[in-house]
Order: C-alpha cells, then structure tokens, then sequence
C-alpha cells in the first residue's frame, strides 16, 4: 500500500515565483517516490500546483474540501482529473482537518497564510498533545520563506512557552535533498 502524505499550501501563488516552482517540484519528488497526497482540494495556488504535477507524475491525490470552499476554490474538478483524483466533501473544516490526519501518514507545509500557519500549529499541537504520533511533519523553507516561523518557535522556546522538544515534531527541510530523505522515512 502506498504512503500518503498531507500537504498544506497557500491556495494562493504569492508574490514569489520561485514559490510556485518550488511546489511543483516538490509535487513532482512525491511522485517519484511512490507517494500518494492528501491537501485541501484546491486547484488554485501552492495546493493546486503540487497536486497537478503529483498527479501528472503517477501520484494519487485526494482533495477533501468542506462544502462552503467548493465554488471559492475548485473550477474543473467535475469535468476532469487535473488536480484531485479523488474527491471528499466534508461538512465544515473540523471534519475536513481530521480526515486529512487520520488518512496521513506524514506532512509537509508549503508556504502559504493564515489557513496553512492554522494547519500547521494544529499538526504540531496534535502531536505535542500525543494525538498524532509516529508521523513526521516537513516543513518546506525552501527560499527562506518559512524564516520568521521558524525564528517564532525558538523565540517560544527561549520564553519557555514551550519546552525544546517540541523541535522534534518537525524538521525544516531547507532543500530538495533534505526532502528527498524526508520522504524516504516515511
């Protein structure tokens, strides 16, 4: 059976090209190495970047979306295979979150906002409270672009807001070999 990791990204391109370049060749990694995506569903931005070439590289996506996110972020998910090849709609974003954990064996956060910094520290929080465990979470600073995150949890560190070993639920992945290592492990 093959593993499934769950990618958080913008549903957005941003401003820095080299972003988008960057999600599409870690789609592209993913395949290569036999895994399959779990994201959010959209075809737009980071997440639809990723999934896209996952999935024109031979890897299975599967998009779960919360009914209310439908018209905002899919165009062509009824008329074709482009970016999701299997679909889930879920009631609200609670659901939606916890299908993604439970369907994952591992996950990676790609640059993106608000959505993917909530992604992000509820993966974290899940495993520091022991509710997701044995499943590695990436971060992708590739570009630096995860700099300030990365500066914030040392700073919570250093205010003992949390303890050093919180720095073992991730590891800042700052190039493509150390993705490529990342994903062998899973």
């Amino acid at each position: 059976m093959r593993k499934k990791i769950c990618v958080f990204g913008g549903s957005k391109s941003g401003k820095n090209i080299e972003n988008i370049k960057s999600a599409k060749h870690v789609g592209q990694i993913i395949a290569e190495n036999n895994i399959d995506i779990i994201f959010g569903g959209g075809e737009n931005g980071i997440m639809g970047s990723v999934s896209e070439i996952a999935i024109k590289y031979g890897s299975k996506t599967t998009g779960i979306i919360p009914n209310f996110l439908i018209e905002k972020d899919i165009q062509e998910t009824k008329y074709s295979k482009k970016f999701n090849s299997n679909f889930i709609i879920t009631e609200n974003m609670h659901q939606r979150k916890k299908m993604m954990y439970e369907k994952s064996d591992a996950f990676l956060i790609l640059p993106g906002g608000v959505g993917t910094l909530d992604e992000c520290f509820e993966v974290l929080t899940w495993c520091q409270l022991n509710q997701i465990v044995n499943k590695k979470v990436g971060i992708i600073n590739f570009n630096n672009f995860w700099d300030p995150l990365i500066s914030l949890i040392n700073h919570l560190i250093k205010e003992e807001y949390m303890g050093k070993h919180n720095l073992n639920y991730f590891e800042e992945l700052r190039n493509t070999n150390s993705l490529k290592i990342f994903l062998k492990d899973i």
